[in-house]
């Protein structure tokens, strides 16, 4: 038995296309898990220092200007992969330069329409969420400066920086944040931290810092590598409006997917707002916003796979091996499930415990949306890189039906349960609709390319 295990072990290891998923997604999973384990710390931090309602109005406030700098990026940021990876393959860094100062002036129109949109529609995104309109005006100046730190963190993803997009990407803004209100909470005597909303004045001057840092460690990138080719490839600012508009609707979809229950949890009265049993909307949003943050952790490896199957995937396809791309999902897989079930376990085991770190009310209310939450986290790592397949397979639309089939369920059950449910009826609406799009994926992936990504031990599918 015990033989039979050390030869599989050793056969995994000699597998090359094992050894790069299992290498590179090592890599990605530290990276990961440091941005994970920050945010974590930064939602700790500001539901003990002030309380459950700061963090829900945090939240809200943040997934507001989230929603305009979608708008705001038009997509433009995915359009720079796409064309900075094509230009550095070529060597064509003057190039890259024009393009990146291009786009600039793109997102900055755009994203300064877009700011303007937020301020004027402030008092009535402010009855619809419950935050105060003044909070929304005063966000709506960082519209301009976040879809631009967007923009270079990804043009460095599309340099194959990766180390400084990973920094970017995954740490810098909740690190940056952490840091100013530990000094702030630490060195300065603010009698009602609540009322002057510190832990939002914390995030927006981060954003101002990791804007700046972005643009010169994109600018650095180029320079040191930069020659005056006698050649520029240029692309037209309609063209690049063009390839970037299907993509925002992409990411809004994918947004839907992610703050939808946020947004209605804090625009619709639930039981324990009406029975006084929490004190307002702001306070379920900051107790589910942590079991979200939590549940997230189950899905840690999954994310960290995706990062260097995707262009395995890519490979395998332009390739026309359907088998090896058979082969690369089912060991990603598997490595995702065995690499989760711990987590989910300790999960299980503990939920009261590691919620009430938070504070009472986060274990009293907040367990069983925990507990959904990690089992739609979990079905979606069972279910492997379907989104990754599909969008590196030249099945995108595909994709972005199914996302948005799985979004147009996600608010139609929030808006149903919630008002009968509260946190427990947006946690089932965010587990539903993450198995259904995942379920969904997988079934398309079995129609179209004759395999199951679908991985469960001792069951042959």
């Amino acid at each position: 038995m015990i033989s039979n295990i050390k030869n599989k072990i050793n056969g995994l290891l000699r597998d090359s296309d094992f050894n790069e998923i299992f290498r590179g997604s090592s890599i990605s999973f530290i990276l990961r898990i440091t941005g994970l384990a920050i945010g974590y710390l930064l939602t700790f931090f500001i539901a003990r220092k002030y309380g459950a309602d700061s963090l829900g109005e945090y939240v809200l406030a943040i997934t507001v200007l989230k929603i305009f700098v979608v708008f705001g990026k038009l997509g433009i940021d995915t359009t720079a992969i796409r064309f900075f990876s094509s230009f550095a393959t070529k060597k064509r860094w003057y190039s890259i330069l024009k393009l990146n100062s291009q786009m600039i002036q793109i997102i900055t129109i755009s994203s300064i329409l877009s700011s303007f949109l937020m301020y004027f529609l402030s008092h009535q995104i402010s009855e619809i969420v419950n935050i105060d309109s003044s909070i929304l005006q005063l966000l709506a100046f960082f519209v301009t400066p976040m879809s631009l730190f967007v923009l270079h963190y990804q043009s460095l993803r599309g340099l194959k920086k990766i180390a400084m997009f990973s920094f970017f990407f995954r740490v810098s803004i909740t690190l940056f944040t952490l840091i100013i209100l530990y000094i702030i909470h630490e060195f300065f005597l603010i009698e009602d931290a609540h009322q002057y909303n510190v832990p939002l004045y914390a995030f927006l001057i981060s954003i101002l810092i990791v804007s700046i840092l972005s643009f010169f460690s994109m600018r650095y990138a180029i320079y040191k590598n930069i020659s005056y080719d006698s050649l520029v490839e240029k692309i037209n600012d309609s063209t690049i409006i063009k390839i970037s508009i299907p993509l925002m609707f992409a990411q809004s979809a994918q947004f839907i997917m992610s703050w939808t229950d946020k947004l209605m949890l804090g625009a619709i009265k639930s039981p324990n707002v009406v029975d006084g049993l929490v004190a307002d909307t702001k306070t379920e949003v900051g107790i589910y916003h942590a079991a979200f943050r939590l549940s997230m952790f189950a899905a840690i490896s999954l994310m960290a796979i995706n990062s260097i199957a995707a262009p395995k995937f890519a490979e395998m396809y332009s390739r026309n091996d359907l088998q090896g791309l058979k082969k690369v999902s089912f060991q990603s897989t598997k490595l995702i499930f065995w690499t989760t079930l711990p987590l989910l376990i300790i999960f299980f085991m503990f939920p009261e415990f590691i919620l009430g770190l938070f504070g009472p009310q986060f274990a009293q209310y907040g367990v069983s949306a925990f507990i959904l939450l990690s089992i739609g986290r979990f079905v979606s790592s069972i279910s492997g890189s379907v989104g990754n397949i599909l969008q590196m397979t030249g099945n995108q639309n595909i994709y972005f039906i199914i996302l948005s089939l799985g979004a147009i369920l996600n608010i139609g059950l929030n808006f149903i349960l919630i008002p009968k449910y509260g946190i427990l009826g947006a946690a089932i609406a965010t587990m539903s609709s993450l198995i259904f799009w995942n379920l969904t994926m997988v079934l398309f992936i079995k129609k179209k390319f004759g395999f199951f990504t679908f991985y469960l031990p001792f069951i042959r599918l």
